[in-house]
């Protein structure tokens, strides 16, 4: 029967802890704290993927859901007031570029709030539905491997100086994908398929429709993965995807003695636009092209889609689809 006044102590001594806030406003008048009934802590971020060097804000709001007044105290370094934990894929913590340094001498309590000179925590009061937020940027305080993703969970306190142990989760967990940037993926697989020895997708592309204008047709065949290749004209694909492993020979024949005959008109310039690296083992080529059919010309935007071949044919790349727009 002891033990029932010592836990009765016990919590009485917890709950008075987490309520550990200053009971009077600036001027000295008494108020209730309302903070840890009435409270919701959420997190935003402004999309959810970041190439290395962009900005990576993160909003962390405090809102009063409740009728009463709620004050917080928060200190002008968010990372007492505001404290996150980010995780990457594998539920591993990431640690910060630069711990924040706490101190940890014994704090002298106040009674009041003295926040008109060189305070470190200013006190806000939000009445129902009203909000304060604070924005990090992660970028300035955590250094993110690229093509991964990261979980982040945030804690506030809302008196740091008076009360550590008293804080709020958040309601939610938000994440991104953190990618290096489009231009510098496009430098790193343009050096590796010159570390292979092989051709790039551009590089193909000029032989492949320079093979065509010269009437090369070996040439210009050698480059095409005609069992994909062939399914962007709609005159073969069915025919094609409906036959048979020994009729399906036949049909490739047909359909190479039809780009021959240059459907479309004659080539008589072309200009590569851009690349783009999809994946490591994907291209896709857009080019501006001019044909003639008789006396009329046509442009149009080619965009060729290549797969870069594995095994004993590494760097070897292969069209395997066309889009075709008619430029106005």
């Amino acid at each position: 029967m002891r033990l029932l006044p010592t836990f009765i102590f016990l919590g009485i001594f917890a709950s008075h802890s987490l309520f550990a806030f200053p009971d009077r406003d600036a001027r000295g008048e008494r108020v209730d704290n309302f903070v840890a009934l009435q409270s919701k802590i959420s997190l935003q971020l402004t999309k959810r993927s970041y190439e290395a060097g962009e900005r990576i804000p993160l909003t962390f709001t405090v809102t009063n859901t409740g009728k009463e007044v709620v004050r917080i105290f928060p200190s002008f370094d968010f990372r007492y007031s505001f404290q996150i934990i980010v995780k990457d894929g594998n539920d591993r913590i990431l640690t910060p570029i630069e711990d924040p340094d706490f101190p940890d001498p014994i704090l002298k309590r106040r009674t009041t709030i003295v926040n008109l000179v060189g305070d470190e925590n200013k006190e806000v009061s939000l009445h129902r539905n009203e909000s304060f937020s604070k924005t990090i940027y992660l970028d300035e305080h955590y250094q993110f491997l690229p093509d991964q993703k990261f979980y982040i969970t945030g804690y506030f306190y809302p008196n740091y100086t008076e009360d550590k142990s008293a804080f709020l989760r958040s309601g939610n967990t938000v994440g991104f994908l953190f990618q290096n940037s489009k231009l510098e993926s496009k430098e790193t697989v343009n050096r590796q398929i010159t570390e292979n020895g092989g051709l790039s997708p551009e590089e193909i592309i000029f032989l492949f429709l320079g093979a065509e204008m010269k009437k090369r047709w070996e040439y210009h065949f050698k480059w095409i993965d005609f069992s994909e290749y062939i399914l962007a004209y709609d005159r073969y694909s069915s025919a094609y995807a409906e036959a048979n492993v020994g009729e399906r020979e036949t049909i490739i024949e047909d359909f190479k003695e039809y780009l021959t005959e240059s459907p479309s008109g004659v080539l008589k310039y072309f200009k590569v636009m851009n690349v783009d690296y999809p994946s490591k083992r994907d291209a896709r080529v857009q080019v501006y092209v001019e044909r003639m059919m008789g006396r009329f010309k046509t442009r149009y935007e080619y965009i060729y889609t290549l797969r870069q071949e594995e095994g004993n044919r590494v760097g070897f790349w292969q069209i395997k689809n066309l889009l075709v727009k008619v430029k106005k």
